[in-house]
């Protein structure tokens, strides 16, 4: 690659008060919603994110070489990285990943992959970052044996179990964070050191601030995203696919809910689907923090993303004279097939709703030119074989295709420039394609050209030599269990878990094991003053928010300390950095996981346990089937079942509708109610949840009970009685089952 041209320019960081449009982009315009503001000072007006007088970073100032970390999500992908200049490259399986509708690899292909990469002097990071049923763990672990003797730099990771396993059976193999751990502090992270963990994927939800507190003081190496699509819910707390249909976003499975077209106060938009993430104004900064690596989100996309990205980052890693290359590589993302970008929570500023929901390079409108005809005036050059998708409103991801024919004044053409006029030919032979906006997604000639290229055809050649490896004892953590002690129990101890203490004293009277509340500074004041009146405090429970960040997770630290300090010692904990922040205060704590901590299997309650946890609650996503296998395998901590309540859908760090301008309702006319949590946004389910199965399921020796979750419910108590008789006639009253019935995918 030619050296980027010199230039006198200075870099183009957005700063504030850089005119409407740039100011909408960062959520912060004119006409722009009002914004759920979670930033701490990165959040008031005229913020910039260069580092203030003072701050000492904890590092010696200097560039310091990351490594450039590229998507692989098939074997063009995978060519085109290292073509482009990538220093490692990130890969899936056809199971166990968390991009499940992606190209993927076999086990076979696996060894090739490395061998061809390691020749290249590129690493492979191996992603094995899916939720693991209890039933899946035996599959996983002759998977995870199989795939380190292939030899990846390392595995990514999110289950703890697996991770257990990992560390025990493959000690060669680093282990690295998922960003769908949630961890987000410097707690989380020392938590992570604890677990083994050798590096983290930090949540893209972080301002520029934000990283370079952490990488200055982390225990560990940290990696962050610099490019690709963002989610609207924090990275490992969304439900909203799981609850739609099923299919976890936490296992690989999201059908992007967060990309539709939802309804609010007679308005019609796309209010969950924020811009794509581009990083280079802020690369220049970024680049002279410790990071260990700079990560390109995209194993769904596209050869064609993947070069013309990874060239883009390369050029600017690698530039004396940043401004000069800034433009060449704003030239190359320009052509990168993507939604509308921004710069996503670097600078430190909610973001503003995408009105484009379809991902891909726009080539303009198609209109239907006869059977099997489409015709459109071209933004942007069409070839044959190019993937294209048709969007036909707004809000829907739309009809994929591949170009097979096209016509330019009248003549067949393999290629049409762009401000062209041309004629192509429809999925449909028979049907006219419905007018709408037409997205390239990906080059087909390009794909075909890597697909031949030599490291593409020796990938190939080594697969088809595979030796499949020699099978493996499975693990004494594996094996079954003799006859245990199951039986559903004749009483089911409830937790009641509850907004605030106002109507505590009746609800007490149906005498809860336990009964919850929201760690706030209000709940606690009232707590302590009217303490003589309450039930005990080893009664009382304390739910820590998912999210905190700087000057909010120290104020959740002081009141924590409050009460302990007035002889609380139950806490439920949602987050893996509320186990060392609790613990610092006094190490007796019981701490309690709450079901975002992803316990579908034993040894990721084991795990926590090792932590210091008294007991955990199982997925709220789990199924039937997978909550009898998991108390089955013979878990004696203790252990709770989420029974009752509307839990949040998404758990977002900013908020796009104002909270009382009431109900959201999606395409298929379901509702939605925005609210806050802890200082996040959250949309949770008109339906409530009532998970009758769980009363007749049989409980492991340390089952604790069920949680019935009250909070914003419009009336507590009577909510609670229903609950109450309900259980002790042992069924379930109306209510959604989630995936307890329907199952798990």
């Amino acid at each position: 690659m030619s050296p980027p041209r010199q230039s006198r320019r200075p870099s183009r960081r957005p700063a504030a008060g850089a005119g409407p449009r740039r100011a909408a982009e960062r959520g912060r315009g004119p006409n722009s919603e009002p914004r759920f503001e979670a930033f701490d000072r990165a959040s008031e007006p005229g913020f910039e994110p260069n580092f203030e007088p003072g701050f000492d970073p904890g590092f010696e100032p200097g560039l310091h070489r990351p490594e450039l970390l590229a998507p692989a999500g098939g074997p063009a992908s995978w060519a085109a990285a290292l073509e482009a200049g990538a220093d490692a490259v990130y890969a899936g399986l056809d199971r166990f990943s968390a991009r499940t509708y992606a190209e993927n690899f076999s086990l076979p292909e696996l060894k090739g992959l490395i061998d061809e990469s390691h020749r290249a002097g590129v690493k492979v990071y191996l992603a094995f970052n899916a939720l693991i049923k209890e039933s899946e763990l035996a599959s996983a672990f002759r998977t995870l044996v199989a795939a380190a003797e292939a030899g990846p730099d390392a595995f990514i990771v999110q289950d703890l179990g697996l991770a257990a396993l990992a560390r025990r059976h493959c000690p060669e193999t680093p282990l690295h964070a998922s960003t769908l751990t949630a961890v987000h502090g410097l707690d989380g992270l020392q938590a992570l050191r604890r677990l083994g963990f050798s590096r983290a994927v930090l949540p893209r939800e972080l301002s520029l601030k934000e990283i370079a507190r952490l990488t200055a003081a982390s225990p560990i190496p940290t990696e962050i995203f610099v490019n690709g699509a963002l989610c609207f819910s924090f990275s490992g707390l969304c439900l909203m696919s799981s609850f739609l249909g099923g299919r976890s976003a936490l296992r690989g499975g999201c059908t992007q809910p967060c990309r539709r077209l939802y309804a609010n106060a007679g308005r019609r938009r796309t209010f969950f689907s924020p811009s794509d993430f581009m990083a280079p104004p802020f690369l220049d900064e970024l680049r002279r923090l410790p990071i260990a690596a700079f990560k390109i989100e995209g194993r769904m996309k596209g050869p064609d993303y993947v070069k013309a990205v990874i060239s883009a980052y390369r050029t600017l890693l690698d530039a004396d004279d940043f401004a000069a290359a800034l433009e060449t590589a704003e030239a190359l993302l320009a052509q990168v097939p993507s939604r509308p970008t921004s710069a996503g929570f670097l600078p430190g500023a909610p973001l503003a709703p995408n009105p484009q929901n379809a991902s891909g390079l726009l080539l303009g409108r198609l209109a239907p030119a006869g059977p099997g005809l489409g015709r459109l005036k071209l933004a942007a050059p069409l070839r044959l074989l190019d993937r294209l998708r048709l969007a036909a409103g707004a809000g829907e991801e739309g009809t994929s295709f591949k170009l097979r024919r096209m016509w330019v004044n009248g003549l067949e053409a393999e290629l049409a420039e762009a401000g062209e006029t041309a004629v192509i030919g429809w999925r449909e032979a028979d049907e006219p394609p419905p007018a709408g906006l037409l997205y390239k997604t990906g080059s087909g000639a390009l794909e075909k050209r890597l697909l031949s290229s030599g490291p593409a055809k020796r990938l190939k050649k080594l697969a088809e030599s595979f030796e499949p490896p020699r099978p493996v004892p499975t693990p004494p953590e594996l094996r079954r269990p003799g006859r245990l002690p199951l039986a559903a129990p004749r009483s089911q101890p409830l937790w009641f878990w509850l907004d605030g203490p106002a109507r505590l004293a009746e609800l007490a009277k149906l005498r809860p094991r336990k009964i919850i509340l929201p760690v706030t500074a209000d709940n606690v004041m009232e707590a302590l003053r009217l303490k003589k009146r309450l039930p005990s405090a080893q009664a009382l429970t304390w739910s820590c928010p998912p999210l905190s960040f700087g000057s909010g997770r120290e104020k959740l630290r002081r009141t924590a300390a409050k009460l302990v300090d007035a002889g609380f010692r139950d806490f439920l904990i949602a987050n893996l950095g509320h186990v060392e922040m609790l613990q610092a205060l006094r190490p007796d704590l019981r701490l309690w996981g709450d079901h975002r901590l992803g316990v579908l299997n034993r040894l990721t309650a084991e795990a926590l346990r090792g932590l210091g946890l008294s007991g955990v609650t199982a997925s709220l996503e789990a199924d039937q089937e997978s909550l009898l296998r998991l108390v089955q395998a013979g878990y004696d901590g203790g252990l709770l079942f989420y029974l009752y309540g509307r839990p949040p859908l998404f758990t977002a760090r900013f908020g796009p509708l104002d909270l009382k301008r009431g109900a959201v309702v999606s395409p298929r006319g379901e509702k939605f109610w925005p609210a806050e949590e802890g200082g996040a946004f959250i949309l949770q389910s008109e339906r409530r949840l009532f998970l009758g199965g769980l009363l007749k399921l049989p409980k492991p020796p340390g089952f604790a009970g069920l949680l019935v979750d009250l909070r914003r419910e419009p009336d507590a108590l009577d909510a609670a009685r229903l609950v109450k008789q309900a259980v002790e006639r042992g069924r379930g009253s109306p209510g959604f089952a989630f995936n307890l019935k329907r199952g798990l995918r």
